[in-house]
């Protein structure tokens, strides 16, 4: 029996996630999948400075998987960005597997799989912009109905703020006191001269 000289080693398994605010919960992702080391981000898909996602790609080695939940993760400008990391990383004999999607690339891609991928990338980032859009129309209709978006304003009593100033009260406090936050309550000590 001959023995290859090659390494055997199977690799590691290891998986990127990212969400795109900092409320955004990151458990949804991967959640089946048996990883050796992740790398999360929250940071938005627009941004280009998304620093785990290079120490992940820096991270990888021969003979390791790289699990994305979906396309959408990794995708910051269109298509190109998903083929360029599956590009890079079977050039350094890493796999990638987007799992939403159903999709696994352990070599060179064919001019079929670019395609595939490429179509695959840029509905996902239509999708985007697509919730982005909506969202916008969603909030203009709201305004144009006289609807206030954001947190609701808060009206601090003015003699009562004075008030549990003056007895010495925490800023924490008075905010709890008045049903408001202490940003509120330090705007207006401030506004009033009170700090």
């Amino acid at each position: 029996m001959v023995h290859s000289s090659k390494s055997t080693h199977k690799g590691q398994h290891v998986g990127y996630i990212r969400v795109s605010t900092l409320e955004q919960s990151t458990s949804r992702q991967l959640v089946d999948v048996e990883l050796d080391r992740v790398f999360t981000e929250k940071t938005s898909a627009k941004t280009v400075e998304r620093p785990e996602l290079q120490a992940c790609i820096q991270y990888l080695r021969e003979g390791d998987t790289l699990h994305v939940h979906s396309l959408d993760r990794v995708c910051r400008s269109g298509a190109g960005d998903a083929v360029m990391l599956v590009e890079t990383l079977n050039a350094k004999g890493v796999s990638v597997v987007f799992h939403k999607e159903g999709m696994s690339f352990n070599g060179s891609m064919t001019a079929a799989q670019k395609g595939v991928l490429g179509i695959l990338a840029s509905v996902a980032q239509m999708e985007r912009e697509l919730i982005l859009e909506r969202q916008r129309e969603g909030i203009a209709a709201a305004k144009a109905l006289g609807k206030h978006m954001g947190r609701p304003k808060t009206s601090l009593n003015e003699d009562e703020l004075k008030r549990l100033v003056a007895e010495g009260l925490s800023v924490s406090a008075i905010a709890k006191q008045l049903g408001s936050t202490r940003q509120s309550v330090y705007r207006r000590m401030e506004a009033l001269g009170l700090r």
